[in-house]
């Protein structure tokens, strides 16, 4: 399990970087459709840990997780709205689609301290991927100030998510 972790996270982070380092720029709708695809996937991981792990920290992380990014995709998903601007599937929202389902689906048969490691060391790769396609690739893409202001506030979020993961991983870390 810890192999197929490990080469879905490399997957991931060559699919951003291959798409970070192209000179090809976002729009706004693939921009708010890559943020709707993290958004969902951090709802559904945080669900799956809430209601699965038997640890609190890691229950708890999950719970506060999957409110945080649901009040995120409602706040763009308000923009979009009041924008007329429909969120647009692109190579980076579906890569992060068939990752995060290929994770849910592998993570779903773990249990006990295995998930809770599984979880937490996702979330510490994946909030650590997401703050860098944030900074390199959605921000200075963005063309629309409104949306740079929404993905400030969201890098702003992730990175707290990042350490609270990163403390909770060493925690976990000596319960082994």
């Amino acid at each position: 399990m810890k192999k197929l972790l490990i080469l879905a996270v490399a997957l991931a982070v060559q699919a951003f970087a291959v798409f970070a380092e192209t000179g090809m720029p976002l729009d706004d709708a693939e921009i708010v459709g890559i943020v709707m695809a993290v958004n969902r996937a951090e709802i559904d991981a945080g669900n799956l840990a809430y209601s699965v792990s038997t640890n609190r920290d890691v229950k708890m992380f999950g719970r506060d997780l999957a409110e945080e990014h649901q009040r995120s995709s409602s706040r763009f998903g308000d923009w979009v709205a009041w924008r007329g601007i429909t969120p647009r599937s692109g190579p980076i929202s579906d890569e992060l689609k068939a990752e995060e389902e290929k994770f849910l689906e592998n993570l779903g048969k773990q249990s006990g301290i295995l998930f809770d490691l599984d979880y937490i060391n996702h979330e510490v790769e994946s909030h650590q991927h997401m703050l860098d396609l944030l900074e390199n690739k959605l921000i200075p893409d963005a063309r629309n100030e409104g949306l740079k202001k929404l993905l400030r506030e969201m890098r702003r979020s992730l990175t707290d998510h990042h350490e609270r993961a990163r403390l909770i991983k060493v925690s976990l870390g000596r319960k082994k």
